[in-house]
């Protein structure tokens, strides 16, 4: 794959498409390389919500259409040509084969009905020369008996999942997972790799970006696949590359999308970056979002990359934790964890210090806990 005339293939199509006609105009895309792709400008979910809404018919040349939930217009639907179908299977069987999955037998246990999760593995999985199976959510037991009667090595779902199939019995050479927070949580994978009895590796995507990164069988984090995306990450305010081993945003050019492309795509995701050797690394995988930030102390923290350590302490992030930062005495910062528990786990502190850099003052115990994820009371 000549990956930087794939990149001039997108380019050239969004120059022809309503949300980029205008920021794209004049763009030589002969010129383009992925080392210069920070030269265009970003885009952002907002403008493709505001095109959708006018253009809510799927544009001509759709061949495959899915839908995401979204809370602005319902449903989002993104729409793929026949050209990037075909492109996308390609591009990721790829990745599949430096999974070795030749030869194996996979079921998919993500969903195939509206939703993308299914089709993004299964095709994929069969030019890599796999036999698939394409099982859907649901019934673990059933999936326990048909890897026990048919010999499945390779199962794909998300973790939570593949937790209650191996309690059911299930065992797998590999799981291929994906769609909710899993190597960012620690001790995740090491628990699911104990209970299915083989080796666990995970994997980022969108429905509007395909699968853009995922784990070698070394497990040492999800690097960029590079036939299908060029991945950026990016400071939240100044909009520049943030430094190996800082935390930012997630920009994201896909390369498997020309009906519907996504170019510097500002996906709110959250990730330490990690560049070796001309390759961009996500180490800790994805582990919060952009929506909510606070500088204190003077280091930037977003409450949602507390959420990894939360879960691994048994602690739900979702309305489960709130953090409140107070003046002291003298105008420094008080930084207060609450969190919705009986007791405050005795190692919390000091692995949230680890994580974010950032000393905790107190951290309280309160199993009625109830509000915001972060109350600033500074101002």
């Amino acid at each position: 794959m000549d990956r930087v005339q794939r990149l001039r293939e997108v380019i050239a199509a969004a120059q022809k498409h309503p949300v980029y006609a205008q920021k794209l105009d004049g763009v030589d895309v002969s010129s383009l390389t992925p080392e210069t792709i920070s030269r265009l400008p970003l885009t952002t979910r907002q403008e493709w919500l505001a095109h959708i809404q006018a253009h809510p018919k799927p544009p001509q040349g759709a061949a495959l259409m899915h839908l995401t939930p979204s809370p602005a217009i319902g449903w989002m639907p993104e729409y793929l040509s026949a050209e990037d179908v075909e492109y996308q299977a390609e591009a990721l069987a790829s990745q599949m084969r430096r999974l070795g999955v030749s030869g194996k037998k996979a079921l998919v246990a993500f969903g195939y009905h509206i939703f993308a999760g299914g089709w993004l593995f299964h095709e994929a999985l069969q030019r890599a020369g796999a036999m698939v199976l394409p099982h859907g959510p649901g019934e673990a037991e059933r999936i326990v008996q048909l890897q026990q009667q048919y010999g499945f090595e390779i199962l794909v779902c998300n973790p939570s999942f593949a937790m209650k199939i191996a309690q059911a019995g299930g065992r797998f050479e590999l799981l291929m997972a994906g769609g909710e927070p899993f190597t960012s949580v620690p001790g995740y994978r090491e628990k699911l790799e104990q209970a299915m009895g083989g080796i666990a590796v995970d994997a980022y995507g969108t429905s509007e970006l395909g699968v853009v990164a995922g784990e070698s069988l070394d497990k040492d984090g999800l690097w960029e696949i590079p036939e299908m995306a060029i991945i950026e990450i990016l400071d939240p305010e100044t909009l520049e590359p943030t430094p190996d081993g800082e935390k930012g945003e997630m920009v994201i050019t896909s390369l498997s999308r020309t009906l519907m492309p996504m170019i510097r795509f500002r996906t709110g995701d959250l990730a330490v970056v990690s560049r070796k050797e001309g390759r961009l690394c996500l180490p800790r995988g994805v582990i919060g979002r952009t929506d909510l930030m606070v500088k204190v102390k003077g280091v930037k923290l977003y409450p949602t990359e507390l959420a990894p350590l939360l879960m691994a302490f048994g602690i739900d992030p979702r309305g489960g934790a709130q953090l409140v930062v107070e003046s002291k005495e003298g105008g420094t910062d008080k930084l207060t964890l609450r969190i919705k528990a009986e007791a405050v786990p005795p190692q919390l502190g000091p692995a949230l210090q680890q994580a974010t850099g950032i000393r905790l003052d107190d951290i309280q115990a309160d199993p009625a806990l109830e509000g915001p994820p972060l109350v600033d009371k500074r101002y």
